[in-house]
């Protein structure tokens, strides 16, 4: 009986400790828990747009594109002749931005006055802009509107002829007022009336908008204080040009193009965009800077790239000289897709780009695969290798 009761007892407690085991392990599940959650962030990227309109009377107004004309083609210039033209600069993105109205692609044809003396219509009609709510009443209240500010078109450089930020939604309008002013004489007369004396220059309207210092991130808003201020190829035939404020341009015929007797001095980054020409054949470009003719271009600083190369096409020169054209060399830094294209002349030329400073990416400048002659190091210089990068330094 005793020995019955035993069992049982000891059957109990083990059911007991079996059930006491099945909550413990329940239980151990059962601690004091909560969740915090942000919501869903929405990432979005920012547009940057600009438009840009004209108008002749300050009441219709027309978008302009790559084949508008808003100064007349058939003028012939003279002493006091002045003409005006009204644009509208819209933020239609969504991003603040900073823009600069100049010109592009600027040509001179050089004439020969009753002097006897060759000379450069650019060099005497004037280009200026000031802020404007009306039209003008008359020529002398637009060219008093912008006179202490007007330039030639030979000394307008990379800073354009009008500038300011800009916030989304907004415009801002400018009257733009191209003048011969009345001083000039004799020595922008072409010789006998002779049409085929006289000079003559071509040149283009555009707004260069990029990225304003307004939105901040976790730190501040100067992350886009570098960005490119150029958006627009440089190009001109005459005249003395610097650049200084960095470029990102197309680079199908050279981001900056040095042509004829035009001499210029960089000391800023120049970003040359691939470009090809859609209705032809032909591969593409991308040329950070390009000299033809007689002309000289002194490269000072600044970093020069290629940007969306495709991999279909990628031998494109970034540094061209061709006809009789000088490069020189005194800084920067240099990255070709394809580093045996980072310089070169083109065969057959009397072109040269001599080497005083700078790093070249892949690139030795003083044993050059491409051409005879052409890409020198001066002399009381020489290169020095870091890893992909070839330095060059003096003696």
């Amino acid at each position: 009986m005793t020995s019955k009761s035993t069992k049982r007892a000891l059957i109990s407690s083990a059911l007991a400790i079996l059930m006491c085991a099945a909550m413990l392990i329940g239980t151990t599940f059962a601690w004091f828990t909560d969740t915090a959650s942000t919501a869903v962030n929405k990432i979005q990227a920012g547009n940057l747009d600009v438009e840009l309109e004209y108008s002749k009377d300050f009441i219709e107004w027309k978008k302009v594109n790559d084949t508008t004309k808003v100064f007349e083609d058939s003028t012939l210039w003279e002493p006091g002749r002045t003409e005006v033209v009204y644009l509208r600069v819209k933020n239609a993105g969504t991003l603040a931005l900073k823009y600069t109205l100049g010109i592009y692609n600027l040509y001179n044809s050089t004439g020969k006055n009753v002097l006897g003396n060759k000379y450069s219509l650019s060099d005497y009609v004037k280009l200026g802009a000031a802020e404007a709510d009306a039209a003008y009443a008359d020529r002398a209240a637009a060219i008093s509107a912008v006179q202490d500010s007007a330039k030639t078109l030979n000394s307008i450089g990379d800073t354009g002829v009008v500038g300011a930020d800009l916030a989304t939604n907004t415009t801002k309008v400018y009257a733009m007022v191209l003048y011969m002013p009345t001083e000039v004489g004799n020595e922008a007369n072409p010789k006998n009336n002779d049409p085929y004396w006289a000079a003559k220059v071509s040149f283009g309207i555009s707004v260069s908008a990029t990225q304003a210092m307004s939105e901040s991130d976790s730190f501040d808003n100067t992350y886009d204080e570098d960005a490119a201020t150029i958006l627009s190829a440089i190009s001109f035939s005459s005249g003395k040009h610097e650049i200084t404020q960095n470029m990102q341009a197309n680079g199908r015929f050279g981001a900056v193009q040095a042509e004829r007797t035009a001499q210029f001095t960089i000391n800023a980054d120049v970003y040359a965009v691939y470009t090809k020409d859609n209705t032809s054949s032909t591969t593409g470009g991308a040329m950070a800077v390009s000299a033809d003719g007689d002309s000289k271009v002194i490269i000072n600083g600044g970093d020069f790239r290629q940007v969306s190369v495709p991999a279909d096409d990628p031998v494109c020169d970034l540094i061209y000289a061709l006809g009789n054209a000088q490069i020189e060399i005194n800084g920067g830094t240099f990255k070709a897709v394809t580093p045996a294209n980072t310089l070169n002349c083109k065969d057959g030329s009397n072109a040269k780009i001599t080497v005083k400073g700078g790093s070249f990416y892949k690139y030795d400048p003083s044993n050059p695969t491409l051409g005879d002659n052409e890409v020198v190091v001066a002399a009381g210089y020489h290169v020095v290798q870091d890893g992909d990068w070839f330095n060059v330094v003096a003696d």
